[in-house]
């Protein structure tokens, strides 16, 4: 996220650098020492695929060449040490220090990480064909993307029709509701976003959590100003969504010869992921009955919401199953593992990456 803010800033770059390397040695080390003797047998040849917080890599030139950056310190720093500082990593990027990087700058790739994720679906035996919806909730954006697998009895085929990337991530709920709160009181009654950047603490769901140990300072108007704010929040993410889906059934329509065509007589399936995704506030938004609200009017769905649960209409909320073939993968993530799909999709190598053009054109697979 403050990559994301300050793509130019030094200090960020730096610090942003030295989690790369350190993920990186990691992932060295973790071959060296449960596939010790293949490792050192084998050639291998090593890349560094990042997804990049966006539906285009040029869209943001800044912020592609501040990754882009990052990656080359955090990879020359891998090869000289095993414990990357700040420090270290500020003498690499001002040119004070160079050496051979672990990576060569040709295996370094930024993909947007909506085409990652549905690439690891995609390669998945559990992948099924049809339209899909998927919202990934992550800390700073809101991505949303819509497909067509088609299938034959040789190969799947993948459509890309419409997506979007938004900054509209769980911290970026929480910095909304702070800032409402902050304004209304007139002083820092809420924590700052930086607690919780771990992406392990929860958000708080309610102004009295948001409050704390200050909870005697909610009254009727603190709690409106932090109500409307989730509001305003809400219509900005239904803003985001709601076009993707009306889009991609405009689109299919136009396309079919019959008139009378419609691409959703029933359920359009749906998979709502990212650590983000945990917030009550995007189960009740988007998975709970007002995005589905405000799409039927798109749709021939039937009026009311029990009716539509009777003939099996309406947007149907899916698990992204983890695939099997997970080398050390702990039992207990396996059901947090569509957290961990954008890198799954990422892992699955430069060359068999989806490519995103426009958020209106298919991208070829």
């Amino acid at each position: 996220m403050r990559l994301m803010d300050a793509p130019d800033c030094p200090a960020v770059r730096d610090l942003v650098a030295c989690y790369l390397a350190s993920a990186i040695s990691f992932a060295l080390t973790w071959f060296l020492e449960n596939s010790s003797e293949e490792y050192r047998r084998g050639n291998w040849t090593w890349s560094l695929n990042l997804g990049f917080p966006g539906k285009n890599v040029e869209s943001d030139s800044s912020l592609a060449a501040a990754y882009r950056s990052c990656a080359a310190v955090a990879l020359q720093m891998v090869a000289l040490t095993d414990a990357p500082t700040p420090e270290l990593a500020a003498r690499f990027r001002t040119g004070a220090q160079e050496v051979t990087p672990v990576i060569p700058p040709s295996r370094v790739h930024l993909y947007p990480e909506i085409a990652a994720q549905l690439a690891g679906y995609i390669k998945s035996p559990y992948r099924q064909v049809g339209n899909l919806l998927l919202i990934d909730v992550g800390a700073g954006t809101l991505d949303v993307s819509t497909l067509i697998i088609h299938g034959n009895q040789e190969e799947d085929i993948v459509s890309f029709h419409v997506c979007d990337v938004k900054p509209l991530g769980v911290l970026r709920l929480y910095q909304a509701r702070a800032e409402a709160l902050n304004r209304e009181l007139k002083c820092c009654a809420a924590l700052p976003v930086e607690s919780f950047q771990d992406g392990c603490t929860a958000i708080p769901d309610t102004t009295v959590e948001m409050l704390g140990s200050s909870f005697h300072l909610l009254t009727p108007s603190v709690k409106r100003v932090v109500d409307q704010a989730t509001d305003h929040f809400a219509s900005e993410v239904h803003g985001t969504v709601l076009p993707c889906l009306t889009r991609f059934r405009k689109l299919q329509r136009d396309s079919h010869q019959s008139t009378g065509f419609d691409p959703w007589p029933g359920h359009l399936r749906f998979f709502l992921t990212g650590g983000g995704s945990r917030a009550d506030f995007y189960r009740e938004q988007l998975a709970e009955g007002p995005l589905e609200e405000k799409l039927r009017p798109f749709t021939r769905w039937h009026h009311e919401a029990a009716q539509r649960a009777n003939h099996g209409q309406g947007l149907r909320l899916e698990s992204m199953p983890a695939p099997g073939n997970l080398v050390g993968f702990p039992a207990s993530l396996s059901e947090h593992f569509d957290r961990l799909s954008v890198a799954y999709g990422l892992a699955q190598g430069a060359e068999n990456l989806m490519r995103l053009t426009s958020a209106d054109e298919p991208a070829p697979a």
